[in-house]
């Protein structure tokens, strides 16, 4: 990872923690919050703290997860894209997703299992790179590879923010009611938070915040029968 890179995703993580503390209200029970794709659950740590909530993890990786064990808190090992969340229903005051579901062809799940999770009028707090940042809109248009979505790379799904805002709210049952642009290359951090600010559409990593308004269920997974039934494979779906 670049020096760079690494200089914006500690920008996002910044941004996620001032985002948390503006959404956590406080009341007599503690804040029950959920990080998917912990990695080594360092960031979460940190986000419980800031806002004394209790702690709860989803990690796919065995080393990460069991880092993230070894930090003293609950860790779910399991595939977002084919496996539900081993919690119930309105479980968690805040979800956070951050720099995960563009590794996923299968995004209508986790998004799904999200919504399900939380609790009526909760918080998910959702994290991507921009596939219309100003330096990917300048790659193409030099005809090479936008770095958020690379062949040779982790990233499989490209997301606009427009885009992601339109998948988030699917089925009106999310509400987006704060978008945050972070980073804009090839700005270092710094000075790249007024132009970020000014044009959050075409900045590195956008982030979303999103109230559940409703206990209907999500459509996401709808959606995904519909596609199936239609012919369309938006993911291959083992046996």
């Amino acid at each position: 990872m670049s020096r760079m890179c690494a200089a914006v995703l500690e920008e996002v993580h910044r941004t996620i923690l001032a985002l948390l503390v503006q959404n956590s209200h406080g009341g007599d029970n503690r804040a029950r919050l959920l990080d998917v794709g912990c990695w080594d659950g360092a960031a979460t740590m940190e986000y419980a703290r800031r806002i004394e909530a209790e702690a709860y993890r989803i990690e796919i990786f065995e080393e990460p997860a069991r880092n993230a064990r070894d930090r003293g808190v609950q860790v779910a090992r399991l595939d977002l894209e084919s496996e539900s969340f081993p919690w119930g229903s309105d479980s968690f005051d805040l979800v956070i997703a951050n720099q995960v579901l563009e590794h996923l062809k299968n995004v209508w799940l986790p998004i799904s299992e999200i919504y399900r999770v939380l609790r009526p009028h909760g918080h998910a707090v959702l994290a991507v790179p921009n596939l219309a940042s100003l330096h990917n809109r300048v790659m193409l248009a030099l005809g090479m590879q936008p770095t958020s979505i690379r062949t040779f790379g982790p990233h499989v799904r490209g997301f606009t923010m427009a885009e992601f805002r339109r998948l988030v709210e699917y089925g009106g049952v999310f509400r987006v009611h704060q978008t945050r642009g972070v980073g804009f290359y090839p700005l270092p951090t710094l000075l790249a938070r007024f132009p970020a600010r000014l044009f959050p559409s075409a900045s590195h990593t956008v982030v979303l915040v999103a109230e559940k308004t409703t206990e209907l269920p999500g459509r996401w997974l709808c959606y995904l029968q519909e596609q199936r039934r239609d012919g369309v494979a938006t993911y291959f779906e083992r046996p």
